[in-house]
């Protein structure tokens, strides 16, 4: 069986969290805890299939000799959590929409203070949520109790959850972890921070740092299991959490007598970083057999051995890899098919051994395209398996990765894609890369599924449908052809996580109202809020809120100012290359080139002139490509073309910029008149997935940016550059 794998890995924020528990009072400003404290914290994990519930119970108290003073508790959760529920005194919390207005007790003496809400902090706040509470008694704790759920991370054939950690300054919460696999598994041990522990049940302490929570699967059988999650939303429609978890099979490296590193080293894998791409590769070479032959490839616009032959792996082999990395200067230009064609000559250099080739990249390729590549081994099938490592900046995502994929699906091998600010967690995986897994991963109800799943892999797909999800059977391709039918699990929690997802939002629009009543979870609009059980009419108020009427929150003290209940998202201006920056990037770093170029052209062609048609690829700060339609003197078009990727391109800030590839359309005029070479500047055209004017199609004439040229002048408006 031919190495195979097309994965993302997603791994778990590992940032220590800022979790705070703070006082306040009629004259007391907000304060780190001196009076209250939390006397214990308790925490419990059910984790059935791939969707984990969470119980976080804790008990806070106030010192019985002072005056009660509110409380302000702000923590953090998992990505991707959706909280589902909260109780304070023994009361339920009722959802309220988080435009809420606070109102203190003496406007409302009928009622008692609200005990306690649960908001979602503003975005950029140093925690997701807060919990308020109004001024805890003196006699007795005030006990709250949060629960949510969170999807786990299916990583090397175990179940994956990753809790934040506390504030060094509260107790530690004492958790237990009780988890069941889904049909086809059992839970062979749990994995407290790296350190296992038999059976499925298994006691661990949330201190100051993340903890991190593994259910190791054993398999019934050889192949990949499927399980299903569903949980019913509103008129008919249903969410459900689809998982396929593979195992952990042996490496099938026996054949592999050769590795060859082929490391992409353009401008644009600055926004990777140098040392992100030499840990991958050190990571795999050390997931290789001992003593495997290798050498290595960099290429930008020309590509180059590193090595120039095979040289056992060893540490001073990989450390002239790295070297080598280290001192290469990037520049414009991504020709991967270059790169290829070497790396084909590079194979026949030393005999016909079975050679695994490593592409490392960040997937600007320019208009590289997949035929090639796979052309470029042509004749290897049976030697050449491809692994493909894209590192992606930021929270980009590959802009080619399927021509990357098509010497994959066409020899064999590997495609990972990787968040790059996680390179260090995802190589802990890095063996996986290398075994056998299943392709052409496929879904007979038409969803959209990951092309396949890799040893030890697995992914979770949230779905919203109507009906059963009995349709969502999965084929792949492993040894032989699979058929995999989902077995159903219970689904509790599938709901909220369906609809907190933005990957599903777009489904669950039509019904989202109806859905939220009967699913609610704290977010941006919605709040959860514990309403007092004191005075006459409580009851009734309280039937009024769950019947949808108005909320305002009775307090005796009145929250923080600086932390209000609701803030909107900040809007974020996406685009690409602006056509002003296209304009300007023409005229002062090409035009000056190619004036240049024409005038050592014209000493050997004098009545040389025409239009020359440039077409560049650019993205993520770098010029990947160049295509000139030329006037047919090479050296003429070669001076342009170098002139082209001399460009200096600015490089995004994911903040606010698009990752966006920009297909820009430039043409240049030479002439001579008077005898005098002229260079006209052309008008930049550019089309890109976020048109640059806003303007769908091509721009019309009328709105193009027109350049006037004086004519009266030997070089009209323009003015030359020295070589």
């Amino acid at each position: 069986m031919k190495l195979a794998t097309f994965a993302i890995l997603v791994t778990a924020s590992r940032a220590s969290a800022e979790t705070t528990l703070r006082e306040y009072g009629p004259n007391v400003p907000p304060r780190p805890t001196a009076q209250a404290s939390e006397t214990s914290c308790e925490l419990a994990v059910q984790l059935r299939g791939a969707v984990a519930t969470v119980e976080v119970r804790q008990r806070i108290m106030n010192d019985a000799r002072r005056t009660p003073l509110a409380v302000s508790y702000e923590f953090d959760l998992p990505p991707g959590a959706s909280i589902t529920s909260f109780e304070a005194r023994g009361s339920r919390a009722l959802p309220v929409p988080a435009t809420f207005k606070s109102v203190g007790i003496d406007e409302r003496p009928m009622f008692g203070a609200d005990p306690a809400v649960l908001v979602a902090r503003p975005e950029g706040s140093s925690s997701q949520y807060a919990i308020r509470v109004q001024p805890v008694d003196n006699t007795k704790p005030i006990e709250l109790v949060t629960r949510y759920s969170v999807l786990a991370e299916v990583r090397a054939s175990a179940l994956r959850l990753v809790l934040p950690g506390r504030d060094s300054k509260l107790t530690g919460c004492r958790g237990t972890l009780r988890a069941t696999g889904g049909p086809g598994t059992t839970v062979g041990s749990i994995a407290i921070d790296g350190v296992a522990e038999r059976g499925a049940a298994a006691s661990f302490v949330v201190t100051d740092k993340p903890v991190t929570l593994d259910a190791s699967l054993m398999f019934a059988g050889s192949e990949p299991v499927a399980w299903s999650q569903t949980e019913a939303l509103a008129d008919g429609w249903n969410a459900t959490a689809l998982t396929v978890v593979a195992p952990h099979v042996r490496a099938q490296l026996q054949n592999m007598r050769r590795a060859l590193f082929v490391v992409d080293g353009s401008r644009s894998m600055d926004l990777v970083g140098r040392k992100r791409v030499i840990t991958v590769v050190r990571a795999i070479a050390a997931g290789l057999p001992a003593g495997t032959p290798v050498d290595a490839i960099v290429f930008d616009r020309s590509a180059a051995r590193v090595l120039g032959t095979w040289k056992p792996s060893s540490p001073e082999t990989v450390a002239a890899i790295d070297t080598a990395l280290r001192a290469r200067g990037t520049t414009n230009g991504t020709d991967i098919t270059k790169a290829f064609e070497l790396a084909r000559t590079t194979l026949d250099d030393g005999g016909r051994d079975a050679t695994l080739v490593i592409v490392i990249s960040d997937g600007v390729l320019g208009g590289a395209d997949g035929k090639k590549l796979v052309d470029a081994f042509a004749g290897k099938t049976n030697s050449v398996d491809v692994l493909g490592v894209v590192l992606d900046p930021a929270s980009t995502r590959s802009p080619g990765a399927d021509a990357l994929r098509s010497p994959v699906i066409r020899h064999g091998g590997a495609f990972v894609e990787i968040d790059a600010e996680h390179v260090d967690a995802a190589i802990e995986v890095v063996d996986g890369w290398l075994r056998p897994s299943w392709l052409e991963l496929a879904s007979a109800g038409g969803i959209s599924v990951p092309d396949s799943v890799r040893s030890g892999g697995g992914f979770t797909q949230l779905i919203v449908h109507r009906g059963a999800p009995s349709k969502f059977v999965l084929t792949a391709k492993g040894a032989s052809k699979l058929r995999l039918v989902p077995r159903a699990v219970p689904g509790a929690g599938v709901a909220t996580l369906a609809l907190a997802s933005p990957a599903v939002a777009a489904d669950v629009e039509p019904l989202r109202a109806r859905a939220l009543a009967r699913h609610p979870y704290v977010h941006d609009h919605l709040a959860f809020a514990v309403l007092t059980t004191e005075g006459k009419v409580a009851r009734d108020r309280s039937s009024m809120v769950k019947g949808g009427g108005p909320y305002e929150r009775v307090t005796a003290v009145d929250d923080p100012d600086e932390t209000p209940p609701y803030i909107g998202k900040p809007m974020v201006h996406a685009q690409a290359i602006e056509r002003e920056t296209l304009e300007r990037l023409f005229r002062e770093q090409l035009q000056p080139r190619a004036y240049a170029c024409y005038q050592r052209a014209l000493a050997t062609q004098p009545k040389l002139a025409g239009t020359v048609h440039f077409t560049f690829h650019m993205g993520r700060g770098e010029v990947s490509e160049v295509m000139l339609v030329g006037l047919g003197d090479p050296q003429l078009d070669a001076c342009l073309t170098d002139a082209a990727y001399a460009l200096s391109v600015p490089f995004p800030d994911f903040a606010i910029n698009a990752d966006d590839q920009t297909l820009a359309r430039y043409p240049l005029s030479f002439q001579v008149a008077d005898k005098k070479p002229i260079v006209v500047l052309g008008d930049a055209d550019s089309s890109s997935p976020i048109d640059v004017e806003n303007t769908p199609g091509e721009l019309p004439e009328s709105a193009r940016s027109k350049v006037r040229v004086n004519a009266a002048t030997p070089l009209g408006n323009l003015k030359p550059s020295s070589p």
